[in-house]
């Protein structure tokens, strides 16, 4: 039988390489995890999650920096409007109902996947730093700061195809620069949470001890992989994550609608 602790590590080892992988903070592993098999609520699941994704980015873009696979242009205006949207997500992750914590993560997850699977690996032209491109970056880092907080993820599903599409980014280069922007996003967002009384800081660093060595090594795969593969591997894992998010929600509407259709008992 697996122990509390041996879960989380469990947790942490499967987030840590589908981090270093694909470039995300963790979270759609860690969050789903931790409500369906260890046992805790979505508020600290995404709260406990956010705490984690620290370690693991940190291991990850250290990977990814020693192939040249991070770029600071792209990176500065995100962690600074990431992290305007962490704390105000952090701020706001106590008063939202959890089933809209539910939905916002499973919605993330599918609009990614969609784009993911129009054009996988595609690479639109020359990298472009127009000033005006990175000022735009500035309120997409704010929106991926506060979704990150209230859902538990890094971030990566959404900056990523931002640095893609707009800045025609190589994915290798795009998911480095990700994990830069998870790592201060994550510790401002994980400290915010811990003030407010939400996550588990022990949980947390059991998932960063169990992920870290995955994070490192599946970075390194990372750099090599096939782009078109990548992009096609990381849009079928978020469509899975995104369905088993909600179908409890999914179920309990279905139940109730049958319920209403046989009408009351019958004296």
């Amino acid at each position: 039988m697996v122990t509390n602790r041996g879960k989380l590590a469990l947790v942490g080892l499967v987030a840590g390489a589908l981090s270093g992988l694909f470039g995300i903070g963790g979270g759609l592993v860690i969050v789903p995890a931790l409500v369906a098999w260890c046992g805790r609520d979505q508020r600290q699941a995404v709260a406990t999650s956010f705490l984690a994704l620290g370690p693991l980015a940190l291991v990850g873009v250290i990977g990814y920096a020693a192939h040249g696979e991070v770029d600071l242009r792209p990176a500065v205006p995100l962690i600074a409007g990431s992290v305007i949207g962490a704390w105000i997500g952090a701020a706001l992750l106590h008063r939202v109902p959890l089933a809209v914590l539910r939905w916002v993560f499973a919605v993330t997850a599918l609009v990614t996947a969609a784009k993911l699977a129009l054009d996988p690996g595609e690479v639109l032209g020359p990298a472009t730093f127009e000033w005006w491109r990175l000022v735009l970056l500035l309120p997409t880092g704010v929106i991926v700061g506060m979704i990150g907080a209230l859902t538990g993820i890094g971030g990566g599903a959404l900056m990523i195809p931002a640095m893609q599409l707009g800045f025609h980014i190589p994915a290798t280069l795009a998911k480095g620069t990700s994990l830069l922007v998870i790592l201060p996003t994550s510790v401002l967002g994980g400290w915010r949470n811990l003030r407010n009384g939400n996550g588990s800081l022990p949980d947390a660093l059991w998932i960063g001890a169990g992920g870290v060595l995955a994070a490192a090594a599946s970075s390194q795969v990372a750099v090599f992989m096939n782009p078109v593969l990548s992009d096609v591997l990381f849009g079928c894992f978020l469509v899975v994550v995104a369905f088993r998010t909600v179908w409890g929600d999914v179920r309990t509407l279905i139940r109730r609608r049958s319920l209403v259709k046989q009408g009351p008992p019958q004296p």
